[in-house]
């Protein structure tokens, strides 16, 4: 598959800028490296050396390699697959990758790097609903429907995707003119694009099936998951005809009640991390609760209910670690094979492209959470706080600014027309 991607030309003359500057910095980073490296007297100096280096080493060794070989906002995008939170839905995140771009920072999640828009399915009607980033990694507050389209490749036909690096942000434009364009929240979106000169790309999309079935990254065995633990939770707590019997038929004794309510609250913590931090810093807390479950001597019947939960998390979680980790390894140190591997058949992407592909798995696993990914629902109550303040201002404000600019624009045409410029006669007539 393929997306058109739409990217404003003020932000690919920022790229240029900033990557001239930042291969300026790698150029002095590597001489001075070099000469350290030549002045060691022996391995524990060259030892030190590498230490002190550290992920700095491999930060400025990837930033070299896109500076020489990729160009401003050079991207793709890739699918995770994820389940809905209602059985009969599930979900699609698109994240556009850019092979290079940080802007005038360090962070690979500068300028809209690695940043997605999340589509929900609906199983039963086909229909399609789409949360675009408004700004900042917030998603818009209500979903846009997506009518006479029943499938991805369909969107992604009849779609652009606008890229709007400055603003951490990437929309999901329907084509003006399409059955169900005429949605008002879209027609004030295209009026505030309407003012700006984007270059529009078609770029390669790395489909979900092919994440999963060519590289073994089960996302959406991870997400569903968390998912079914937490549905299991949820029945278990609150499960109101159950706890009513257990109280007035005092079946259960004081004793047992207490570990049970002790490991519930256990599973309800680390639900709450497994929403709220990325998955790569859950993985320790899964084991140990799953651990602690599964060496009990003598477990009540709901904690039993709970292992087979536990142990399917910790295996799913370990799978995408062990995989992002392999490709991020296997793109560095066998850079050949990689580079020719299954998944990169039939598509048109650079060396830089494949690069930034094992970084991005990785970097998502380290930095988003699963509610930020495809599950805005689940946010913090700040990033709720935050997520509505975003969508209730970012248009009205994206607006005003595009009224000024239409004003500053005929100003200077009316400036033009009463104060033509000199022709070249008139010209050589006052040098004279």
């Amino acid at each position: 598959m393929k997306a058109r991607l739409k990217i404003d030309h003020h932000w690919l003359e920022e790229e240029r800028r900033s990557m001239a500057k930042l291969l300026r910095d790698y150029k002095r980073w590597e001489l001075e490296t070099l000469e350290k490296a030549r002045q060691a007297k022996d391995l524990e100096t060259l030892r030190r050396l590498y230490y002190e280096l550290g992920d700095r080493w491999e930060w400025d060794q990837a930033t070299g390699s896109w500076l020489s070989k990729s160009d401003p906002f050079d991207a793709f995008c890739i699918v995770l697959h994820m389940p809905g939170i209602k059985p009969d839905r599930e979900r699609y995140v698109i994240y556009a990758i850019m092979a290079y771009s940080k802007g005038a920072t360090d962070s690979f999640d500068h300028l809209g790097d690695k940043e997605r828009v999340i589509l929900e399915r609906n199983l039963k009607t086909g229909e399609f609903l789409c949360w675009s980033t408004t700004g900042h990694g917030m998603v818009d507050l209500k979903a846009t429907r997506l009518p006479n389209m029943r499938s991805l490749k369909d969107i992604l036909d009849n779609c652009y995707i606008i890229a709007q690096p400055g603003d951490h942000a990437l929309r999901l434009e329907i084509q003006m003119g399409r059955p169900g364009s005429d949605n008002l929240h879209e027609l004030l979106w295209a009026i505030v694009n309407g003012l700006k000169e984007y270059e529009v790309r078609t770029i390669e999309v790395l489909n979900a099936d092919d994440v999963e079935r060519k590289l073994d990254f089960q996302f959406f065995r991870y997400a569903n998951a968390v998912l079914s633990l937490e549905r299991k939770w949820q029945s278990t707590v609150f499960s109101l005809g159950g706890r009513v019997a257990e109280l007035v038929l005092d079946r259960i004794p004081d004793d047992i009640e207490a570990i049970n309510n002790h490991s519930l609250r256990m599973i309800e913590g680390l639900l709450h991390k497994l929403w709220f931090s990325p998955p790569f810093y859950q993985l320790t807390h899964v084991r140990a609760i799953h651990q602690w479950f599964n060496q009990l001597e003598s477990p009540t019947a709901l904690q039993k209910e709970f292992l087979p939960y536990l142990a399917e998390l910790r295996s799913s979680l370990e799978n995408i670690i062990e995989k992002a980790q392999y490709i991020k390894w296997k793109s560095v140190m066998d850079k050949e094979h990689f580079s020719s591997s299954e998944i990169f058949e039939g598509l048109s992407l650079s060396e830089a492209a494949k690069t930034a592909f094992a970084v991005a798995l990785d970097d998502v696993l380290h930095e988003h959470t699963l509610s930020y990914i495809g599950y805005p629902e689940r946010a913090t109550l700040i990033n709720k706080i935050s997520r509505r303040l975003f969508g209730i201002l970012v248009l009205p404000v994206r607006l005003a600014f595009s009224f000024w600019l239409d004003i500053r624009h005929t100003l200077s045409r009316l400036r033009s027309r009463l104060n033509p410029a000199p022709t070249e006669s008139e010209t050589e007539k006052q040098d004279q």
